[in-house]
């Protein structure tokens, strides 16, 4: 038997019949084994599991992007079915989570919000907590699970939490890659087979930091790097940064008190990638 929702009132009246403990993964779709990570470990840790798919048409600055985004209902629902028959998909309407009125809350998320990806998408995680705050306060779930690839938006959902006084857990899981160790990410079914060889660059780059910061300043290995990517004409590099782990606050000397973790987004033809990785 599969659950499979397009209102959230049928989901309600289901869970107001238990009393079980809920685990939430929220997507956009176009599932791959990195979102099927987080929900193995959701199914682990909850009675009851709600998969939410849903392509937030606010948090898209490009309107190209929002169209071009990867969807396959179909796929997705056969891919968690084949996780376990039992998981609530809940896959909305625009209407039933906007309801009469499409319109972004200002959270405020200060400097972590407006920093790396909040200064090339701008108003991007306004939209996201709208959505995330709007599952949250339904469902009620006890644990919410997301990616490390994504490693900006968990810092901004847990500052959600915390300003909105919500009782969920925030479960961060590694983020899942490919062999050659290009992060898995919905968009790279988008890229071409010439585009998609040359993309575990970003990966690459990452781990280059991770391994000169060692032993030379940090300007200069950023430097260095920036320049390296000038002599790839197809790969466009639009940031490159160590902050702090937690803050999110630059870097210009590693304290080996503290945690930090390195950032990346380049755009490759027409597709924009990002990735980080702790140092």
């Amino acid at each position: 038997m599969m659950y499979y929702f397009k209102t959230s009132k049928k989901i309600l009246d289901f869970l107001n019949k238990t009393n079980k403990s809920i685990g939430l993964v929220p997507t956009m779709g176009a599932l791959h084994a990195g979102h099927e990570s987080l929900i193995k470990k959701a199914l682990i840790e909850n009675e009851i599991v709600i998969v939410s798919i849903f392509v937030n048409p606010t948090q898209f600055d490009n309107k190209d992007d929002l169209i071009n985004y990867p969807r396959n209902l179909e796929s997705d629902v056969e891919k968690i079915k084949k996780l376990d028959s039992k998981i609530i998909i809940y896959s909305p309407l625009i209407k039933d989570l906007y309801v009469d009125n499409i319109s972004v809350k200002d959270f405020n998320f200060g400097f972590i919000g407006n920093e790396l990806e909040g200064h090339f998408r701008k108003n991007h995680f306004n939209s996201v907590a709208t959505i995330v705050e709007k599952l949250f306060n339904l469902f009620k779930p006890n644990r919410a699970y997301f990616g490390e690839k994504d490693y900006q938006q968990i810092l901004i959902i847990n500052n959600l939490i915390l300003k909105s006084n919500l009782n969920v857990e925030l479960t961060s899981c590694p983020t899942v890659r490919d062999p050659d160790g290009l992060a898995l990410s919905s968009r790279n079914d988008l890229l071409s087979k010439k585009e998609r060889k040359i993309a575990p660059i970003i990966y690459k780059t990452l781990l280059n930091v991770k391994n000169k910061i060692k032993n030379e300043q940090i300007e200069s290995v950023i430097f260095k790097i920036k320049n390296e990517f000038e002599s790839t004409p197809s790969l466009k590099l639009e940031y490159l940064e160590i902050r702090e782990a937690l803050s999110l606050k630059p870097v210009k000397k590693i304290n080996k008190e503290k945690k930090y973790r390195a950032f990346i987004s380049a755009i490759i033809g027409k597709i924009r990638l990002i990735d980080n990785i702790e140092l």
